[in-house]
């Protein structure tokens, strides 16, 4: 037990550098940074050598969850910005601004609209039978379309 009283800044080196190569055993993220603020600490008790174990121990935890907090965000808030706007495997929403041609409508102003080799439902008003339209919206599985005049 004596090893743990003269903890030395050798000790947290070799701490944040078994927990680095862990993470490369292991990965998951949360050990880089875990091994990264014991090499902080590290250095901290480099520059205070006084400093008691129990203050060092409090510093490495505030450190590590710091940096995994910051990490996390970091992660999550570029996931979620503008995933509304994505068109990315959702091909209805890549079709705003496709040109394609009415081939059916209803009174209610529902119809299928062919664009390129295939056909989508369609809604828009004042449409008829071989119109040319434009995408403008989507709604659901339905292309909101508007009359293109040529």
């Amino acid at each position: 037990m004596e090893w743990f009283v003269n903890w030395g800044v050798w000790h947290w080196l070799v701490l944040g550098f078994i927990l680095l190569i862990a993470e490369i055993a292991i990965p998951g993220v949360f050990l880089l940074w875990w091994g990264l603020a014991a090499i902080v600490v590290a250095g901290i008790m480099k520059l205070f050598p006084d400093l008691p174990l129990s203050s060092l121990a409090v510093i490495y935890a505030i450190i590590a969850m710091i940096l995994s907090v910051i990490w996390w965000r970091y992660q999550h808030g570029k996931d979620q910005a503008d995933q509304s706007n994505r068109a990315l495997n959702q091909r209805n929403h890549a079709m705003i601004g496709s040109r394609g041609q009415v081939l059916e409508m209803a009174e209610n102003g529902i119809g299928r609209g062919a664009f390129g080799d295939t056909t989508w439902r369609i809604k828009g008003h004042g449409l008829s039978v071989n119109d040319i339209i434009e995408v403008t919206g989507v709604d659901g599985i339905t292309l909101n379309v508007i009359k293109i005049k040529e």
